[in-house]
């Protein structure tokens, strides 16, 4: 019996991020949020990682990808960015901690990123005219999808460090006060 009861609490748990993580993108149909919200949303199916494990937030990170792309299909470019890098980089990046020396890791995780960038842009451009992807982006001229770019890349490096500093709360305040509770 204990292990259907675990069983189920890993299930349910994971159908309410999964759940949270789908709502949380509607917000991505709002003009201006397609880059952002992925990135909070993807840290959502993160949290499955700290509290039951890397299999079950992959299993849910592929259940979410599919509830998007059925639920919210008018946000193309949300889905595309989340499905591409944000829903499943906060659950590997775990997994690269590996690799030394740091500055190596951090070129890797760079790598990962860069390369997800060009294969979501290419994925996003078979469906939205390139213009219509760099709205807003006039003042760069051709160099626009560089300054796009190098922006994208500055929003990463943002990104890694929010993280690093969420996970430091999960790990150190959250989690221990999350077990102590269950007992």
């Amino acid at each position: 019996m204990g292990n259907f009861k675990q069983l189920s609490h890993k299930i349910a748990y994971c159908g309410i991020i999964c759940a949270l993580s789908v709502m949380v993108m509607l917000i991505s149909l709002i003009p201006g949020f397609a880059y952002a919200v992925p990135a909070v949303s993807g840290i959502f199916i993160w949290s499955i990682c700290f509290f039951i494990n890397y299999k079950w937030a992959l299993l849910s990170y592929a259940a979410s990808s599919l509830l998007l792309l059925i639920l919210v299909a008018q946000s193309l470019e949300a889905n595309i960015v989340y499905i591409i890098f944000f829903g499943y980089y906060p659950i590997i990046r775990d997994k690269l901690i590996i690799i030394k020396p740091v500055v190596l890791r951090f070129i890797v995780k760079l790598a990962v990123f860069n390369a997800a960038c060009v294969l979501a842009f290419r994925v996003i451009t078979l469906f939205i005219e390139v213009e219509k992807v760099l709205e807003g982006m006039e003042f760069a001229g051709e160099l626009a999808v560089y300054a796009f770019w190098g922006a994208a890349n500055f929003a990463f490096i943002c990104y890694e460090i929010c993280l690093n500093q969420l996970q430091f709360v999960i790990e150190k305040w959250i989690k221990p006060k999350f077990f102590k509770r269950i007992k």
